[in-house]
C-alpha cells in the first residue's frame, strides 16, 4: 500500500497544499477569459453571417451586369451583321454603277464619233430628211442626245463617289461595333474572374462560419489561451475575406470604367479654381491620414501587414457628405463589412474617389454630381471604429494619398 502510494505522488517533494481563495479567482479569471472569447466569437460569427447575405447580393449583381454585358455583345454581333450585309448591298452597287458607267463611256464615243469623225452621216441625214427644218431637227435630237450622255456619266460618276464614302463610313462604323465587341468579351471575362474570386470567398466564409460556430460550442471544455488563440485565428481568416470583397469593389470599378467613358468632364459653376478636390466634410475632424495602420482589418499593401488606403474625416451621425469633385457615380454598395455603404465616382483624368461607411447613399449609379453636392450621410457601417467617412483617391487603379489635392490644412469649407 505504501509503495503504491510512493508510486502515485513520485520520489519528489510532497507539493503544497493548494490555495483555495487562489484557486477560485484563477477559475473566476478563467471564466472571464472564456466569457470574452465567446463574445468576439458570437460578433465574429453575426458578422461573417451578414457578410455572406452580402456577397450573394454581390454575386447577384455580378450576374445581372454579366447578363446586360452579353445582351450587350449580341446587340454588337446585330450590327456587325446588319452591317457587312449593308457593306454587301453597297458594294453591288458601286459594281452595278461601275458597269453603267462603263456602258455610258462606250455609247458617248460611238455618239461621238458619229457627230464629231463621221461627217457623212451629215450628209445620210439631208438625205432622208424631207425638209430643211427636218434636217435640223434631227441634228439637234443628236445632240441633246449627246448632252444627256454626259448629264448621265456625270450624274453616274457623282453616284459612284457618293457610294464609295457611303461604304467608307459604314466600313467604320463596322470596325468601331467590332472594337465595341472585343472590349464587351474583354469585361465579360473580368465579370467571370470577379464571380469566381465570389465564389472562393463565399466558400471560405462558409468554413469560417461553421468553424466559429463549431469554436463556440467547444469554448467551454478548452483553456482560456487556446480558446483565444483559435479565436484569433478565426478573426484573421475572416480580415482576409474582408480585404478580398474590399479589392472586389476596385475590381467592379474597373469593369464599370471599361464599359462607361466619363471622358472629359466641364468644371461646374462654383468648381474650386485653385484645388481639384474641396473637402467631403468640411466641418469634419481627420481622424486617420493614409498610410501603414495598426488596425487589424485594414488589408495588406505597400510592403506593410496592414495600410490605410484613403483619410478618415469624423462628423456627427447623418451629417452631410460632399462629393470633392464633379464626375458620375460608377457604383453604390452597401453591407456589413469592409467599406460598409459607400459610393464610388468616377472623375476626369481617370481618377476615382470612393466614400465610405456611409449611413445613407443619396445617389444611384449613372448620376452625374458636382463638386459640393451631397452623395450620403455619415455612418459608421462596414469596418468601422465609429461615425466618419472614409474618403479614398484612386489613379489607374492605385490608391494615393488625397492630402495633395486637397485644400491645406485639415478639413475646412474652403471654395476658392
Amino acid at each position: 500500500m505504501v509503495a503504491t502510494l510512493a508510486t502515485l505522488i513520485g520520489t519528489g517533494p510532497r507539493p503544497a497544499f493548494a490555495d483555495p481563495a487562489s484557486d477560485l479567482a484563477a477559475a473566476q479569471q478563467q471564466q472571464q477569459l472564456i466569457a470574452a472569447v465567446r463574445d468576439k466569437l458570437g460578433n465574429n460569427l453575426a458578422d461573417a453571417l451578414v457578410a455572406q447575405d452580402q456577397l450573394e447580393k454581390s454575386l447577384k449583381a455580378n450576374v445581372d451586369q454579366q447578363a446586360q454585358t452579353r445582351q450587350k455583345i449580341q446587340d454588337a454581333d446585330s450590327k456587325i451583321a446588319a452591317l457587312d450585309a449593308d457593306l454587301v448591298r453597297r458594294q453591288l452597287q458601286i459594281d452595278a454603277t461601275n458597269r453603267r458607267i462603263e456602258i455610258e463611256k462606250v455609247q458617248i464615243r460611238s455618239l461621238a464619233r458619229a457627230i464629231y469623225v463621221q461627217p457623212g452621216s451629215i450628209l445620210v441625214m439631208l438625205g432622208e430628211s424631207h425638209s430643211l427644218g427636218d434636217l435640223i431637227t434631227r441634228i439637234a435630237d443628236l445632240s441633246s442626245a449627246g448632252g444627256r450622255a454626259k448629264k448621265l456619266k456625270v450624274q453616274l460618276n457623282e453616284d459612284y463617289a457618293l457610294l464609295q464614302v457611303s461604304q467608307v463610313k459604314q466600313q467604320t462604323a463596322r470596325e468601331q461595333q467590332a472594337q465595341l465587341r472585343v472590349g464587351l468579351e474583354a469585361d465579360l471575362a473580368k465579370l467571370v474572374d470577379l464571380q469566381a474570386q465570389q465564389e472562393d470567398s463565399k466558400r471560405k466564409l462558409a468554413a469560417n462560419i461553421e468553424q466559429t460556430r463549431n469554436q463556440i460550442t467547444a469554448v467551454s471544455s478548452q483553456s482560456a489561451a487556446l480558446s483565444k488563440q483559435i479565436a484569433d485565428i478565426l478573426e484573421a481568416q475572416q480580415n482576409e475575406i474582408i480585404a478580398a470583397a474590399m479589392q472586389q469593389v476596385w475590381d467592379q470599378v474597373r469593369v464599370w470604367q471599361g464599359q462607361n467613358s466619363v471622358g472629359n468632364i466641364p468644371a461646374s459653376a462654383g468648381h474650386s479654381v485653385k484645388y481639384r478636390f474641396i473637402w467631403p466634410e468640411p466641418m469634419g475632424t481627420l481622424t486617420q491620414s493614409f498610410g501603414p495602420s495598426t488596425l487589424s482589418f485594414e488589408p495588406a499593401m505597400n510592403g506593410f501587414p496592414h495600410f490605410h488606403a484613403g483619410i478618415d474625416i469624423a462628423e456627427p451621425v447623418d451629417s452631410p457628405i460632399l462629393a470633392a469633385d464633379d464626375g458620375v457615380v460608377a457604383l453604390v454598395g452597401s453591407g456589413p463589412y469592409g467599406y460598409g455603404n459607400y459610393v464610388v465616382l468616377a472623375h476626369t483624368d481617370g481618377l476615382t474617389t470612393l466614400y465610405g461607411h456611409m449611413n445613407t447613399a443619396l445617389v444611384k449609379p449613372g448620376d452625374r454630381i458636382t463638386q459640393g453636392q451631397v452623395i450620403g450621410l455619415e455612418g459608421s457601417t462596414g469596418n468601422s471604429t465609429g461615425p466618419h467617412v472614409h474618403f479614398e483617391l484612386r489613379i489607374a487603379g492605385k490608391p494615393v494619398d488625397p492630402a495633395p489635392y486637397l485644400p491645406p490644412g485639415g478639413p475646412s469649407p474652403f471654395k476658392q
